[in-house]
């Protein structure tokens, strides 16, 4: 497997436009809206620790009103700050509520308080892409297949909706109950991104999945995502990144050269979906991801039935019942909920504007 690394944000402002600063920046205020509905944390259990990441943890909780099971996102305020990621979370919030998808984790509530800030969102049994990729090793191509284009649904949507994902990889494309993807974890993602060959400079993103133009810190735009796509389809079906590497300077030389191998047991269709979409002609590389859908690695594809979800998975989670959590880490799952677990970050005294949100319908 590729070795997968922390996301490359740079100093605050670097490579965000002036304008685009202080226009996000407008978001922010240290006002809290009266007119939604209020809701905290008090109005959950917490059932159990799934996740836990550089700025907060993840846990599976039901809500008190009638015990419904979801996923809350918790973020710790001064780490946000300190990593200069306000921006983004506010970023992350927006989108979730904007990308009505199925192919998308949909948020049901955010709130915060003076510690932390709070996304709760549908919780997604399966666990993550990347578990069902270290457990079998690789996928065969059928499989690969169908992840693949669900994937593509999801960007379709993101990338009419004016947004770049900009962190596609295993860990976030999440299999339901019954093993259909979702994308989560828009921390990364640009939104305003439209067709007016508007482009972003941010350094962003994992370092195995990173596009050419992205390193080179060249202005970018969606088709960054396209190269992510060939780097994921690469790996589902060989089982390790295309541009493995001990160490992030090997992983860029391999990215800026092209240099990846395509295995003997890959079929023509899939060498070549991969290496088109691993071009570096960005143009090229558009136009290849925008037609997608018709490469004959899809050939035997009703798109129609798929976006309906009406064709069979090829993996449905064994799971007994609802909290069945073995599609996640142990590490987290195994760890008793005392005050050190539960509790997160320290008090801040900034509060973000309208950041109170629900959707329990």
């Amino acid at each position: 497997m590729g070795k997968i690394c922390s996301c490359l944000c740079p100093p605050k402002n670097q490579g965000i436009d002036k304008k685009e600063d202080e226009k996000e920046s407008l978001i922010t205020s240290s006002i809290v809206s009266n007119q939604t509905p209020k809701i905290s944390k008090r109005d959950f259990n917490v059932v159990k620790l799934i996740g836990q990441g550089k700025f907060g943890k993840v846990f599976l909780v039901n809500k008190k009103s009638n015990g419904v099971l979801y996923a809350m996102k918790v973020m710790k305020k001064k780490d946000i700050d300190r990593n200069h990621q306000r921006l983004n979370t506010i970023n992350e919030r927006n989108i979730l509520i904007k990308c009505q998808s199925p192919f998308i984790v949909q948020l049901k509530f955010s709130f915060q308080d003076y510690r932390s800030i709070y996304l709760v969102m549908e919780f997604i049994q399966g666990g993550e892409l990347f578990y069902q990729l270290r457990k079998s090793g690789r996928f065969g191509e059928d499989r690969a297949q169908f992840y693949a284009a669900e994937i593509i649904l999801a960007l379709e949507f993101l990338h009419e909706n004016g947004i770049i994902y900009r962190d596609l990889k295993p860990e976030n494309i999440l299999l339901d109950s019954d093993g259909h993807i979702k994308l989560t974890d828009f921390g990364l993602s640009k939104s305003g991104i439209d067709e007016s060959n508007l482009k972003t400079f941010t350094l962003c993103g994992t370092t195995d999945y990173l596009a050419p133009e992205i390193i080179k810190s060249h202005g970018y735009d969606k088709a960054v995502d396209f190269w992510s796509l060939g780097v994921v389809v690469y790996e589902m079906i060989a089982g390790l990144s295309p541009f493995y590497a001990e160490n992030h300077k090997d992983i860029y030389k391999n990215i800026l050269r092209r240099n990846f191998e395509i295995k003997p047991y890959f079929s023509q269709e899939a060498a070549d979906l991969i290496n088109k979409l691993l071009t570096m002609d960005v143009a090229e590389r558009t136009k290849y991801g925008t037609e997608v859908k018709k490469h004959a690695f899809f050939r035997n594809l009703d798109w129609e039935m798929l976006e309906k979800k009406e064709i069979t998975p090829p993996f449905k989670p064994r799971l007994t019942n609802n909290v069945d959590l073995r599609y996640f880490d142990e590490g987290c799952t195994g760890q008793a909920l005392n005050e050190s677990v539960v509790s997160v970050g320290s008090t801040s005294s900034y509060l973000y504007q309208d950041f109170t949100y629900v959707n329990d319908d």
